[in-house]
């Protein structure tokens, strides 16, 4: 009786070339991102090129905590010719990251050089399942449509080395919906370059966002993560909040204790003005940064300059002063009654001035997305320097003060009234 082979050998062996074979894929499927993970900051990027060849699509992912006010993705070299993928929390996100609805606002952007950029509404992408906040984290896994140009660059998906760059917000808040929100200067950033051969096959977006915690096909260049503090802007606030706080109070009581000797008021006004228009060039500075205040028109800018005008009359009105002061005790005479009306408006004049770059540090503090309890801390502070100011101002006001001339008519009663004493 004839045998025949048994069939399960057979089987096996091509059960096992199929599965070896969907593995194969799998891995090369898993295998077609490039992945920059920044250990310092705990964030990621990841880059995938679709195979498809008329598809001009790029699909990407990226994290980062959310103690940062955002985190940025950059396609090209540096900030003037790059495509910018903006992502921050957005309104009530929580309730939106539980009910599958995102919770995380992209905002593409361009920008013209080292400022911040604007959004573009022309750039179309989709967000894909896995986007949200997530355990404390930004989480965006995205595809950006026809993103492999634009205006300025192009990418080159046969460079083993494409530049890309990235950026990390500060540690302020943001929640918003809209996608032209208001971005602050960066707190870290850095370049790097992407295999972007590597990074090309088939791979859905829902599949391709996931953590992996390692660089694979990306790596920094340069100087590689790179922090970054906005030390104009640092140096407006704090030498505003000195002159607000400190000079300015000194000056007014200066002003009030030794009126009698009118070249040390003026002495300590000029250094008073000098260091509020050195303060006011570091404002004008950072003000080109930013898209809100690139105009001159925020309600911060508007009072200062307004201030700083009004400054310069009281301290132009002061020099004047002095100088007839000066002439009136050269001649034995004392300052006519004008002229004392003069001195005392002032005087209220430049305490009117204080009075605005107290209010003007709050609405600067606010300007630069400062936290709630940092602006009440300032708040309180100012209040207290006022409230503590008031009684010793009056104190030195009621010990310098000259006393009144008597009336003539009161003089002509006290004649009268020795003459007839003497009588």
């Amino acid at each position: 009786m004839a045998r025949y082979p048994r069939p399960w050998p057979a089987l096996a062996a091509l059960l096992f070339g199929l599965l070896t074979k969907q593995a194969t894929a799998a891995d090369t499927n898993s295998s077609a991102v490039s992945t920059l993970f920044v250990f310092e900051t705990n964030t990621q990027f990841s880059i995938n090129v679709p195979a498809d060849d008329t598809s001009n699509d790029i699909n990407f992912f990226m994290t980062a905590p959310t103690w940062f006010q955002y985190v940025a993705l950059g396609f090209g070299r540096d900030m003037a010719s790059s495509l910018m993928l903006v992502a921050y929390p957005a309104t009530n996100f929580a309730q939106k990251s539980l009910s599958g609805n995102g919770g995380v606002t992209l905002s593409p952007r361009f920008s013209t050089g080292d400022t911040e950029p604007v959004y573009s509404p022309d750039i179309r992408f989709t967000l894909h399942a896995g986007t949200g906040i997530v355990n404390g984290s930004i989480l965006v896994n995205g595809t950006c449509h026809n993103c492999r140009s634009w205006q300025t660059s192009a990418l080159d998906l046969g460079d083993r080395n494409q530049s890309m760059i990235f950026a990390l917000g500060p540690s302020l808040e943001l929640t918003s919906d809209d996608p032209s929100a208001p971005l602050r200067r960066h707190m870290g950033y850095g370049s790097f370059s992407v295999d972007m051969v590597k990074a090309r096959g088939s791979l859905g977006g829902a599949a391709f966002g996931t953590l992996r915690n390692a660089s694979d096909g990306a790596n920094l260049v340069g100087s590689g993560l790179r922090r970054d503090t906005d030390k104009v802007a640092t140096a407006h606030g704090a030498m505003f909040a000195a002159v607000a706080l400190a000079v300015a109070p000194f000056d007014t009581l200066v002003t009030v204790a030794l009126r009698r000797w009118p070249t040390l008021p003026m002495l300590s006004s000029l250094g008073y003005f000098a260091l509020v228009i050195g303060a006011m060039v570091p404002g004008i500075l950072i003000s080109k940064e930013h898209i809100l205040s690139q105009k001159f028109n925020t309600p911060h800018q508007v009072l200062g300059l307004l201030t700083i005008v009004l400054m310069f009359g009281v301290v132009a009105w002061g020099l004047a002063l002095g100088f007839a002061k000066r002439a009136a005790k050269r001649r034995g005479e004392d300052l006519s009654p004008r002229n004392q009306t003069l001195s005392t408006a002032h005087t209220w004049l430049g305490r009117l001035v204080w009075l605005f770059f107290l209010i003007n540090n709050g609405l600067g503090l606010k300007l630069s997305q400062q936290t709630t309890m940092f602006i009440l801390g300032y708040s309180v502070l100012a209040a207290g320097v006022v409230i503590f100011l008031l009684p010793v101002y009056f104190c030195i006001w009621r010990c310098t003060r000259q006393p009144k001339p008597p009336k003539e008519a009161d003089q002509e009663m006290d004649n009268i009234y020795t003459r007839h004493n003497e009588e």
